[in-house]
């Protein structure tokens, strides 16, 4: 015997769309003298479960045909009727007996009449009438999962003794399960559809999937170039005799797309940036195939200028092109955000006490995307006021110009430096939304220096003027930028540097990082290496404040900052042309309290040496224990640390607060 009923999927669902797939039960009405029949729902989607009573649940239900076959009631002993009767209202208790998956009995308890309420007491009458509405809504669920030959037995078991609950007992035979025979497409491109549908011959009529099928054809259809497709509705035959279905619709992809020009639309007031800018920031060129994914890259490319709260994009025909493609204008709707930020920071470290910073930034001071920000600082080691001009998407996408100026005074315990410094350099920039595997920068730096070196007699002040051309290049593999769990990352930096202090001398500041992290369940074991040099000069030759150090919260935590490496007779750092250090770390993550947290412990390692080789001699090791709070911005770091092998100026106990993981 085969049915046939016609659905709309996108409407469709079984008894709440938050817990149910839409059923098949919504699709075809089997006609069987052996079986109860399942009415359809209504087309309508419901709303949570949760958030409906039971009886607008039921009255969701289509009438049923006119089929002559009467529901069967309950099955009740005589004796417990009479016992209910009496008694009045009693509790009682549900069981379903081989009902299938977790999943579908999880999906019975959030809908069950008799479920939701089996904590209040009911009479007999009502569990009567509860025990049909959910042996109606097992069949629901066998059917959504492509089980419609399935039967249901109801069984109300009266209580053994007065104090004991009345027990409700569904027993279930889900049946076999119904395949699809056949998918018939109407398409002037039958392997078009086919293969934008997703669903053959063979599959299971199993409602999620055709439900999810038939949401994501536009897209697909979109995806391969054609976004203006007609898509009939699905109509499925189910065949009782053979336990299969058949699926027919009518698919026609329309004429296939390519990209036309990107522009605002018309009724955007004072836009961030001209259309020429816009269109720098799509991924696409006119001619183009057209691509749904380049509109939703687009998007995301919109939101993270900073410039643009929200953004639409609407695909517009324009005109069909001579071979036969259709034009189609990218047209943008945006709701901007605001261009101006007045932040703030507080903080302490227990290597450079207290920190207090300010900064105000305009993203678009110069149109397009050139933001100017003003920052200053006052801390007890360091003082600074300075501006960046940061030009982003600057001639092509995710690269950034930027030209620095600052003024800035330090006192730390190997030296003392007033500090005018510019520089500018053109970077390709990594995010949180597009996590780069390359990225790179290439600078010019000018700085002019007065510094005193504490580990010279005298502590004379010393004029240096410097001009460099620092650079990095990172390869990152890891798979997220705040808090990765698996790959690594690779960086070298160089920077040859001419200075100037009495005659001009040349060196080249060379450094190499690496990182790898493996997961081990909610473990990460995570390891870091850095090592650095200076090539071709005197470690005394050189601007105290171009040397290398260690300690601190980015290299050996545990030490204060500057104070691992070779010192002066007084105990001053002095400072070194090479440097080694490492980190080790066992990330363990955890639910508790209602929060996502973890636990760290690490142990930190590192060197400072006056020559040019780094050295593993006299290596300083920092032990301690990690706690991470994590958000959905990324982990916030508190570390506590202690040093294994301090010296005199080391304090017992550091700790440090950050954003992110320690590396």
């Amino acid at each position: 015997m085969v049915d046939r009923a016609r659905a709309c999927w996108a409407a469709a669902a079984c008894a709440g769309a938050a817990a149910l797939s839409p059923p098949l039960a919504a699709i075809a009405q089997p006609i069987s003298v052996a079986k109860p029949i399942v009415a359809p729902l209504a087309a309508t989607p419901l709303a949570a479960p949760a958030a409906l009573p039971r009886d607008a649940l039921l009255d969701g239900f289509a009438p049923l045909p006119d089929s002559g076959v009467a529901w069967p009631a309950p099955v009740a002993a005589t004796a417990g009727d009479a016992a209910a009767g009496a008694t009045g209202d009693s509790r009682y208790t549900v069981d379903v007996q081989g009902i299938g998956p977790t999943v579908r009995l999880t999906r019975f308890r959030e809908l069950s009449a008799l479920w939701l309420a089996r904590n209040a007491p009911a009479n007999l009458a009502q569990l009567n009438r509860r025990a049909v509405e959910d042996r109606d809504l097992i069949f629901q669920l066998l059917r959504a999962d492509g089980h419609y030959d399935g039967s249901v037995e109801t069984v109300i078991v009266p209580p053994s003794r007065a104090a004991a609950p009345t027990t409700i007992v569904f027993k279930v035979d889900a049946g076999p399960l119904y395949h699809f025979g056949a998918i018939d497409l109407a398409s002037r491109d039958p392997g078009l559809a086919a293969r934008a549908l997703g669903l053959k011959s063979g599959d299971a009529v199993d409602a999620a999937a055709v439900a999810a099928a038939q949401a994501a054809l536009p897209l697909r259809l979109a995806d391969a170039g054609y976004p203006f497709a007609t898509i009939g509705a699905p109509d499925i035959a189910i065949d009782h005799a053979a336990r299969t279905a058949t699926l027919v619709q009518a698919i026609d992809p329309g004429r296939r797309a390519v990209f036309g020009r990107v522009r605002f639309a018309a009724g955007v007031a004072r836009p961030p940036f001209d259309d020429a800018h816009l269109g720098l920031l799509a991924r696409l060129r006119g001619g183009e195939r057209y691509n749904a994914a380049d509109l939703e890259d687009l998007r995301r490319a919109l939101i993270q200028t900073g410039l643009i709260g929200s953004a639409r994009i609407v695909p517009t025909p324009v005109t069909v092109a001579a071979d036969g493609s259709q034009v189609v204008d990218l047209v943008v709707t945006i709701e901007p955000a605001p261009y101006r930020t007045v932040s703030g920071q507080l903080g302490y470290s227990s290597g450079q006490g207290f920190r207090a910073e300010a900064t105000w930034q305009h993203r678009n001071f110069v149109q397009p995307e050139g933001a100017v920000t003003v920052r200053g600082v006052g801390a007890e080691r360091e003082q600074l006021i300075g501006g960046e001009f940061r030009r982003r998407n600057f001639r092509k996408r995710d690269v950034t110009l930027i030209g620095r100026a600052s003024v800035r005074a330090e006192q730390q315990d190997a030296y003392d430096a007033r500090t005018l410094t510019l520089s500018a350099s053109i970077e390709r920039e990594t995010n949180l939304i597009w996590q780069k595997k390359w990225t790179y920068s290439l600078g010019v730096e000018l700085t002019a220096s007065s510094e005193r070196d504490f580990s010279l007699p005298g502590n004379a002040f010393n004029t240096f003027v410097i001009a460099a051309l620092p650079g990095f290049l990172t390869y990152d593999g890891s798979d997220n930028l705040l808090d990765p769990q698996r790959g690594f990352r690779l960086t070298g930096r160089a920077s040859p540097e001419l200075s100037y202090q009495s005659s001009v001398f040349t060196y080249v500041k060379l450094q190499v990082e690496g990182s790898y992290y493996r997961p081990f369940g909610r473990t990460v074991v995570a390891v870091r290496g850095h090592a650095g040099t200076i090539v071709g000069a005197d470690r005394g030759t050189i601007a105290p404040t171009r040397r290398f150090y260690a300690g601190g919260g980015g290299s050996v935590r545990g030490f204060a900052y500057q104070q691992v490496g070779p010192k002066a007779a007084d105990g001053s750092p002095q400072g070194g042309s090479a440097v080694i250090d490492a980190s080790f770390e066992v990330r363990t993550r955890f639910a508790a309290f209602g929060n996502d947290i973890g636990i760290v412990p690490f142990v930190d390692v590192g060197q400072v040496a006056r020559g040019t080789a780094p050295t593993l001699d006299g290596l300083k090791v920092g032990v301690g224990l990690g706690l991470r709070y994590f958000t959905s911005f990324g982990p916030v770091r508190i570390d506590v640390a202690t040093p294994l092998n301090p010296g005199s100026n080391d304090p017992r106990v550091a700790f440090y607060v950050s954003i992110g993981q320690a590396f």
